[in-house]
């Protein structure tokens, strides 16, 4: 039997222990007054990344499916596609995809195609392509890609020449049924499918390889500019009073241009500059190198005079004022008919001076060439009033105005086209309108 004192002792002091222990547990685990509060960490706040947004130019080109890293869809009524800096882009016709190329504010089949030159062969083909798949084949209002398009369009090889690419079989699957408003079996011409890109480019100031009208900032001649009509011809305009003009003087003439490398090569059609210009630059071994490009909107001319690998001198140039008659002009039309009798133009500066060059093509050589004067312009009446520091075109120009007062010359600019009028008799009567237009 039990012992009921012991049983009861033994429980007594068990009970006891416990609870000093349990006791004693919720005091260390216990707050006390003097314990700080207990940190409370700020919770994260998502970051928000907003996407820029871009357009996608020959014009607009609307309707056509684009994807980046993060973001896809379909450009909206202004081309527009959005994208996160960064990031690459690759546009698309449904299985018909574009080369992708980085996203940024304004992308052109230039950018696709990692050239400046409009006259590259993926740049061409490209054109061409968007430009005919356009719904009411008018590019000039934005280029409309249909839903038949986007469902019935093959992979295409954009590298391939221009030739093969417009009678190839994707192409031409995928423009017979591109859903246009008008049947089309063929792309649209080169020519003016470059036409219009360059068009589009030029509104949104987009610079095309080395073209445009450029003068010297950092030369210690009269006068030295270069215009890059195109991606093919260029004139030179040179006037140096230092070695008693021997050296002054205008050539025309063709050039090429590696995209690449930006190694420019020349041919001279007219040079009346001796020994200046580009006519040294051929592609014989040991021969001058020259290197163009355009960096932040200057022209940046190198030279490697004897080919050995080291730049012997640079050459900057500014881009022309283009606002009212200043800048570049080359003749479009006489009286309504097309000027087809060689070069004529006129290049009007800032500081009151301008150019005057021609040479024709009926090969009549001592009325060819340039000259470089001052002129003013009657603000009510728009005449002309004109002379001669150097003359190096004889009889032709305009010196019959600088020398008779009575004859009149009157110039005007409306719609991007300048006319000078002519009044050849000093009767007040206009015999000629002549008609320039930008280069």
């Amino acid at each position: 039997m039990f012992k009921p004192s012991l049983a009861c002792n033994s429980y007594s002091k068990y009970s006891v222990t416990t609870a000093l222990l349990v006791s004693l547990t919720l005091v260390a685990c216990g707050n006390s007054d003097d314990d700080p509060e207990p940190e409370v960490l700020p919770q994260p706040t998502p970051v928000t990344v907003t996407p820029d947004t871009g357009v996608f130019l020959d014009s607009a080109v609307i309707g056509i499916g684009y994807r980046t890293e993060t973001l896809s869809g379909t450009t909206d009524a202004e081309g527009q596609y959005q994208y996160l800096p960064g990031e690459t882009v690759t546009f698309f016709i449904g299985g018909l995809e574009f080369p992708a190329t980085a996203a940024t504010g304004i992308v052109t089949p230039l950018n696709i195609a990692a050239t400046d030159d409009v006259t590259n062969t993926a740049v061409i083909n490209m054109a061409r392509l968007l430009q005919t798949l356009d719904q009411d084949g008018d590019p000039s209002n934005g280029i409309s890609i249909t839903q038949t398009a986007i469902d019935s369009a093959e992979p295409v090889d954009f590298s391939m020449s221009t030739a093969d690419f417009a009678t190839s079989a994707a192409v031409q699957a995928t423009i017979e049924n591109g859903g246009q408003d008008t049947a089309v079996s063929e792309l649209i011409d080169t020519e003016a499918a470059l036409e219009h890109l360059s068009e589009e480019l030029e509104k949104q100031d987009i610079q095309v390889g080395i073209i445009g009208s450029w003068n010297a900032t950092d030369d210690d001649n009269d006068l030295l500019s270069i215009i890059f009509i195109d991606n093919s011809t260029y004139v030179i305009f040179e006037v140096d009073s230092n070695d008693n003009y021997e050296d002054s003087g205008m050539e025309w003439g063709t050039y090429q241009r590696d995209s690449e490398t930006h190694r420019v090569t020349a041919s001279q059609e007219f040079d009346d500059n001796e020994n200046v210009g580009l006519n040294d630059l051929t592609t014989d071994p040991g021969a001058p190198e020259l290197f163009i490009a355009v960096t932040n909107g200057e022209l940046n001319v190198t030279v490697d005079e004897d080919a050995d690998g080291t730049i012997d001198e640079t050459l900057n140039f500014e881009a022309l004022d283009n606002s009212n008659e200043l800048g570049a002009w080359i003749i479009h039309d006489i009286d309504g008919e097309a000027y087809e009798n060689g070069l004529l133009m006129f290049i009007f500066y800032a500081d009151g001076t301008y150019v005057q060059a021609g040479v024709d093509a009926n090969e009549v050589i001592e009325e060819s060439g340039m000259e470089w004067g001052t002129y003013s312009i009657n603000t009510d009446t728009n005449r002309v009033t004109v002379s001669q520091t150097f003359d190096g075109n004889a009889e032709a120009g305009l010196n019959d105005f600088s020398s008779d007062s009575n004859l009149g010359l009157y110039l005007t600019v409306v719609d991007k086209v300048l006319t000078l009028s002519v009044d050849e008799n000093g009767d007040g009567e206009i015999e000629e309108n002549l008609n320039f237009k930008r280069p």
